[in-house]
């Protein structure tokens, strides 16, 4: 990566070389001079926009999505115009849920004059993920347009007009779909994601409920039902759910946590606790949720050594988050390494100060 950045820049400068003429000293070529330099910098300047654009691709496409972003958004300052930087930059933002952006980038500061399928989905998405759906509708109704056949977006759109409240619209589209248990039952998922999105909870459980009733064997439906109802200290429904969704996805490491996080907090049993995160490192050995259970659950045990030894593996996995740096203080602190845990306490204390300062 560094190779490739070293060679965009070489690139650079010898364009920008060929572009520069030694000065004549003459007056009466002033005025032509001036508009040869305007041309070469903007010729400059699009092509170093060129260039960030295909590096920020390049990050992009290799999942480092924070370089693509900083990378694009300064290939954007070269070059304001163009709609192929600000698509591409939109995408970027979709996948890191920035909706706020995406509307600044393709709809607020500069408008897009010939709309493609991304912009057009970016849009989409973002303005229905804000809550703003009376703006989404448009984009969603484009897209039907591209690609009628397209069941999932037309069913989106349904659940578009129906929280804009446009039942007359919805009710006219749904007429023209699959009136089966599946459609109908993902029509509600629809709805329930929408409301959960928008932190509106009993909405969200309620259609959710709506989708299994119609298709009892949906798999993602019961793990988020287990989420709202912990949302609403329902925890033993939760619990349900989450044992419902492992019955019906087995691979489901999110699921597999969230029943150990139930039995450590709630069940009060430590060994089912430490089962199911083991159970969801075995199925997803990078989630930082299972070692983080199991640093707390040797905690409780009272083995501070083996509690140290999970937070090891965890900061080999990358786990950095706050939560991660007080519990390896605790051990540390309890096998008497002192400055050890004071360096991970004030560590956990200035990310917990720089995320309340950040809200």
């Amino acid at each position: 990566m560094a190779k490739i950045r070293i060679c965009v820049l070489r690139w650079l400068i010898l364009l920008f070389c060929l572009f520069i003429a030694p000065a004549h000293g003459q007056n009466g070529q002033s005025q032509g001079q001036g508009s040869d330099r305007a041309r070469q910098e903007k010729i400059l300047r699009e092509a170093a926009s060129r260039s960030l654009n295909s590096l920020g691709v390049f990050y992009y496409e290799d999942r480092q999505y924070a370089k693509a972003i900083r990378i694009l958004e300064d290939a954007l300052k070269y070059d304001s115009t163009s709609e192929n930087i600000r698509i591409n930059l939109a995408m970027v933002y979709l996948q890191q849920g920035e909706f706020e952006k995406i509307i600044e980038t393709l709809a607020s500061s500069f408008k897009i004059s010939q709309p493609d399928q991304r912009s057009l989905t970016a849009l989409a998405v973002a303005y229905f993920a804000l809550g703003n759906y009376d703006q989404a509708i448009p984009y969603y109704e484009k897209l039907a347009e591209r690609d009628p056949k397209d069941l999932l977006l037309r069913l989106t759109l349904a659940g578009a007009y129906k929280l804009s409240g446009n039942e007359a619209e919805k009710e006219k589209l749904l007429k023209q779909l699959p009136n089966d248990e599946l459609t109908r039952a993902q029509y509600h998922i629809i709805l329930a994601d929408a409301h959960r999105s928008r932190t509106r909870v009993p909405e969200a459980v309620a259609e959710y409920e709506k989708a299994l009733s119609l298709a009892p064997k949906l798999s993602g439906v019961n793990f988020w039902l287990g989420v709202l109802y912990s949302d609403l200290h329902s925890y033993v429904k939760a619990a349900e759910a989450f044992r419902r969704e492992l019955q019906i996805n087995p691979q489901s490491a999110d699921a597999s946590y969230s029943l150990g996080a139930y039995f450590l907090s709630y069940g009060a049993d430590v060994d089912q606790a430490q089962h199911y995160f083991q159970k969801t490192l075995q199925l997803s050995p990078n989630h930082s949720g299972g070692y983080l259970g199991l640093i707390k659950v040797q905690l409780i045990l009272g083995k501070p050594a083996q509690a140290l030894e999970w937070a090891q593996r965890a900061e080999e996995k990358g786990a950095t988050g706050e939560e991660f740096h007080y519990l390896k203080s605790r051990a540390l602190n309890l096998l008497g390494k002192k400055q050890l845990a004071e360096r991970e306490l004030k560590i956990y204390e200035e990310m917990k100060n720089t995320q309340k300062n950040t809200r």
